[in-house]
């Protein structure tokens, strides 16, 4: 049996030391999916990996292969629909000790999360709702203070104030 996950909430967990997913399908069945670092490390590579804009197709230079990248992350912003938090006070747990990731159709990505005790979890992402999910994981390493060098420069880019400090 699989859990199709319809909902998820990402947020990094400083007791445990992990990213929380909690995770719902649509009948609203919720689990809690703790994400190791060093998966969540070997996670990230393989999702921005579909999402590569290439340079090599075309005369692009790479600023305009990093601004592509850059729009097509406020694009997906933009197109985000406002969603409700998966509250997962009493819901079963485990830690996810494999994941696998595919190609679907149409550029989707399919993730499935294995954790021992509890059925298959599968998360299916349109590029957009992807790059979304980046964003948030991301946000969880950052706030775990893991490593950041694995993450693309595109993903990493934050609106830069045009305010000068005063001296």
């Amino acid at each position: 049996m699989t859990l199709r996950i319809t909902t998820i909430t990402t947020r990094y967990d400083h007791d445990e030391d992990r990213i929380r997913l909690a995770v719902a399908d649509a009948g609203r069945v919720v689990r809690v999916l703790w994400l190791t670092r060093r998966l969540a490390e070997r996670l990230v590579p393989a999702l921005v990996q579909g999402l590569q804009i290439s340079s090599e197709e075309s005369d692009t230079k790479p600023a305009e292969v990093k601004a592509a990248q850059v729009y097509a992350k406020l694009e997906a912003r933009l197109a985000r629909k406002p969603g409700k938090l998966v509250v997962a006070d009493q819901a079963e747990q485990g830690r996810v000790h494999e994941m696998k990731v595919r190609n679907g159709s149409n550029g989707m990505r399919v993730i499935e999360f294995h954790c021992k005790g509890l059925e298959m979890a599968e998360l299916v992402l349109k590029p957009q709702e992807m790059r979304l999910w980046l964003e948030a994981l991301h946000l969880a390493f950052v706030k775990g203070q893991w490593r950041l060098d694995i993450w693309p420069q595109w993903l990493q880019t934050q609106p830069k104030s045009r305010l000068k400090p005063r001296p």
